[in-house]
């Protein structure tokens, strides 16, 4: 049960006190970036829109850590961005006001009520979900209702603890779950303006990244150290990271065609080529940008490879990329790459929700939802290519983040393309 930090502010040694302690003065003068009441306003009317249509009672928003989601639906709902739980949950009711369940306890879940855009943030009574979430539903009178759950990992997918699934069952057995894979996809298809100028202000971080890892590239550096400070520019910048990777190798013998997820203690070498995809969020939403760096100047078949298959493949794309198109035009823009004598990984394009979603363009396939086949106003996508010579041993990475508007796209990572960045460290 929650205890008043004005009632237990002299007996907080006492744990059951400590632990579920709200109206506490801690982190009042704490500052976190959020979107308006308008902006949090407008999401809910979305959702309540969709929970009409499809008949829920209320839904069960997801969100944690995995390689598609950095705080997921419980993010876009609540503003928390935690990177410690496994999964948070908010229980979002037709009629009524939404519920942040945090799962730590005392000073943590305090500075979780000042970051979250929601008044009533609850503990979890040491990762009871399950029950604190049909606790909720309960008070809300839809124990019986149908209750919609997004997913929390979408490249699963996955949506929820199985503790937590299991306890609600037997707590609701009246009660109807339906999982809801494309949920989170369809709230976030469409950006709003204040959503795009978080996109936005990620794009300048991601450049920021770029810029930093050029600066720290010469012969000596490790790998790691140049994910350290692309991650830090990004931090620096009041961002989070979704991904930094970084993959080194020689021109001459290369061993590296797309950017290592994991990047190593490889000590780099004159004559080198860096490649790197970058991703920054800012308040939840993000961009992406990938381009070369050699260590010296570029040999002639890294030159001449750049211009002539890379750009022209990339360009190939960008044209293909706006609305009045399909995604279909865009997949057949990739076989520019074998018209050249190249190949490249199958990825081209691929969409925005907060972090990357559907629609995914490959050179040979189409994987969409609902709603994905038309290239619409406030859609957000990334070109994101991959071109490898014939052999299969010499490649690089080119990224850039755009959203859609009416008369064509705005470049959410504005940074010259034209050249190889040239480190001379």
């Amino acid at each position: 049960m929650a205890t008043d930090w004005k009632e237990v502010r002299h007996n907080l040694d006492v744990s059951a006190n400590y632990s579920s302690i709200y109206n506490s003065p801690y982190y009042s003068d704490a500052v976190y970036e959020k979107f308006s009441d308008a902006e949090y306003q407008r999401r809910y009317k979305h959702a309540r829109e969709i929970m009409v249509r499809d008949g829920f009672d209320a839904l069960i928003f997801t969100g944690g850590q995995n390689i598609y989601s950095l705080g997921g639906a419980v993010s876009w709902a609540t503003n928390l961005f935690d990177e410690r739980g496994m999964c948070q949950y908010v229980v979002f009711p037709l009629d009524g006001e939404p519920t942040l369940i945090y799962p730590h306890a005392g000073g943590h879940i305090e500075a979780a009520r000042q970051m979250a855009s929601v008044r009533d943030v609850r503990g979890s009574e040491g990762g009871q979900y399950g029950k604190v979430i049909a606790d909720r539903l309960e008070e809300l009178g839809v124990q019986e209702g149908s209750i919609g759950i997004t997913a929390i990992d979408r490249n699963g997918p996955e949506y929820m603890g199985l503790k937590c699934f299991q306890d609600l069952e037997k707590r609701l057995p009246k009660a109807t779950f339906e999982f809801l894979p494309h949920l989170l996809h369809e709230l976030t298809a469409i950006k709003s303006n204040e959503e795009i100028e978080a996109m936005a202000k990620a794009g300048e971080l991601v450049i920021k990244a770029q810029e930093a890892i050029l600066e720290t590239a010469r012969p000596g550096v490790r790998e790691y150290q140049l994910t350290a400070s692309g991650t830090h520019a990004i931090l620096n910048g009041g961002g989070r990271v979704h991904l930094v990777m970084i993959g080194t190798t020689s021109m001459n013998d290369p061993r590296v065609v797309y950017p290592n997820p994991l990047p190593s203690h490889r000590v780099l070498k004159e004559g080198d080529i860096i490649i790197s995809e970058l991703v920054a969020t800012y308040k939840g939403y993000s961009a992406k940008i990938g381009h070369p760096i050699t260590l010296g100047p570029p040999t002639e078949k890294a030159q001449n490879f750049f211009k002539e298959v890379v750009l022209g493949g990339f360009r190939a794309l960008y044209d293909e990329l706006m609305p009045g198109k399909t995604l279909e035009d865009v997949r057949k823009a990739g076989r520019y790459f074998r018209e050249k004598g190249a190949q490249s990984l199958p990825i081209l394009v691929h969409g925005l929700d907060m972090i990357t979603a559907l629609p995914f363009i490959y050179t040979d396939k189409l994987g969409t939802a609902p709603g994905d086949m038309e290239i619409l106003p406030g859609k957000t996508y990334a070109i994101e290519i991959t071109p490898v010579d014939a052999e299969g041993t010499f490649g690089m990475f080119m990224a850039r983040t755009y959203v859609m508007t009416e008369d064509g796209k705005r470049d959410l990572t504005p940074f010259p393309m034209d050249e190889i960045l040239v480190a001379h460290g």
